[in-house]
């Protein structure tokens, strides 16, 4: 029981919404009493504040923006990712660019591997860049080889029919073995040549070499088949593949120009590369003796000695002319 706000009744009581006062049933409702917070009580209930709607509109542009936000993260987060894959594969491009550009060795190495490659796929090629010594085709050895580079060819390969085969024998090799020998030994000995005399150098001297190394097989097989009862005379000329001669002259010059480096001999045996050189000249020489009798050595075979000889003293003969200009200049120009 208390009392109404309105005409002061004891009675049961009745609480305004609006204004919050206790009336009795009789002016409990708002019109009743004439309630001052009618007005009041329903706009704030039947229209929503401005500010309040300002903080809605305020809160929908946030969550659009962060929408859109997390979008443009996404989007430039993948963006990167390509971006980054693909830096790392034009690196990888420019490295191989650069390195090939400015490494001869490395050229030469890669050069010589992709056509090795090519020629196993094309026989044209494969037989077309042989050396071919014999001047005649009478002269040429006749195995299945030698028979088939005919039948390829669909002419009698000799020097002159393929004279081209002097300087593109260097490109040619005989197997995969053949190939890694003579490039694991020029990647190692021809980068530390191209250090000591620079790559335009290291290119005159790679090209000169090989073609004295070809000339002197020409030569040597061309002579013993002039000798009677020789294996040569007997059986003909073989062709050759390899630049063994180039390499060999690379390992000549290195030897003469650091005598006391330690190496593998054949990759097993291992020794200063002054006594390495000795060795191989030492049993290379002996290759030839045997070979003219008709047996050839396990390690190497028939009259390809002759070019590794001629290479091998014409790189010890340069190295010695370097060691001698290096001394007195310190650059280097080993064909003047």
């Amino acid at each position: 029981m208390s009392e109404c706000s309105e005409c002061g009744k004891q009675t049961m009581s009745f609480t305004c919404h609006y204004c919050g006062k206790k009336f009795c049933s009789e002016h409990r409702l708002p019109e009743n009493h004439d309630c001052q917070e009618l007005e009041s009580g329903k706009k704030e209930e039947y229209m929503p504040d401005s500010n309040a709607k300002k903080k809605q509109d305020k809160e929908e542009k946030s969550s659009k923006e962060n929408n859109s936000q997390k979008w443009f993260r996404q989007k430039n987060l993948k963006e990167e990712k390509t971006a980054a894959t693909r830096g790392r594969r034009n690196n990888l491009l420019s490295d191989i660019k650069y390195t090939l550009k400015n490494n001869l060795t490395m050229s030469i190495i890669a050069l010589t591997s992709v056509f090795y490659f090519v020629a196993e796929i094309f026989d044209t090629v494969k037989y077309g860049f042989m050396l071919f010594p014999n001047l005649t085709p009478q002269a040429l050895s006749q195995n299945p080889l030698t028979e088939a580079a005919a039948t390829t060819l669909g002419y009698d390969p000799t020097l002159l029919t393929q004279p081209w085969g002097i300087a593109t024998v260097m490109l040619a090799h005989g197997g995969l073995l053949h190939l890694f020998a003579n490039m694991a030994t020029f990647y190692f000995f021809g980068s530390a040549l191209e250090k000591a005399i620079g790559s335009k150098k290291l290119l005159k001297f790679y090209v000169g070499t090989g073609l004295i190394a070809s000339i002197a097989y020409i030569l040597f097989n061309n002579l013993l088949y002039l000798i009677p009862y020789t294996a040569t005379h007997a059986a003909g000329m073989n062709p050759a593949v390899g630049a063994s001669g180039a390499v060999v002259a690379v390992v000549g010059a290195i030897a003469v120009l650091y005598p006391d480096a330690e190496v593998l001999l054949y990759f097993v045996f291992p020794m200063k590369i002054s006594t390495a050189v000795k060795a191989f000249g030492a049993i290379e020489t002996l290759n030839i003796a045997t070979s003219l009798i008709g047996v050839r050595l396990p390690v190497i075979g028939g009259f390809a000695s002759s070019a590794h000889l001629a290479g091998l003293a014409a790189g010890i003969l340069i190295g010695r002319k370097l060691k001698q200009r290096q001394g007195r200049r310190g650059r280097i120009n080993i064909f003047q």
